[in-house]
């Protein structure tokens, strides 16, 4: 019966060692698409612009599609693929990326500014979600459309 026991219990071990977070895959470039679809008007940030006015290092990740509307609505969504070492600093600058547009839209878009605070945020496995619209869900779910 301790036999039982300890194999039953290395099994469990064995079975919770093993994490969803490992085996998931997002095809950024696919779900970039067709966000870009249901955003309309979504233009990619450039680097230079990402790391030298928002203080992103672009290099900690292993890719990435951050993206904002051409227009003055707000919307706005970063798919940002990390290792394990770098996630915990990615979300540091993304927090400090969202900072510094609410500062800035704060001289000329109260709306953009409640948008922003009612991002969407989440990770899934290496991957960071960031969505900033009217209505997150729905293109989170268009988003989840791309993960495996």
């Amino acid at each position: 019966m301790k036999k039982v026991l300890i194999i039953i219990g290395a099994m469990l071990l064995l079975c919770g060692c093993q994490s969803n977070e490992s085996i998931t895959y997002l095809d950024i470039n696919k779900a970039s698409s067709a966000l870009d679809s249901k955003y309309g008007n979504m233009n990619a940030m450039d680097k230079s612009e990402l790391e030298t006015i928002y203080g992103l290092d672009t290099s900690k990740f292993i890719e990435y599609q951050i993206k904002s509307s051409t227009s003055s609505n707000g919307n706005f969504y970063a798919i940002i693929k990390v290792d394990d070492a770098n996630k915990k600093n990615a979300q540091d600058q993304m927090k400090n990326m969202f900072s510094i547009l609410e500062n800035q839209s704060n001289l000329y878009s109260p709306e953009a500014v409640k948008l922003l605070k009612n991002r969407l945020e989440t990770s899934v496995g290496n991957y960071l979600i960031y969505i900033v619209s009217d209505n997150n869900n729905a293109y989170y779910d268009v988003l989840k459309g791309f993960i495996n």
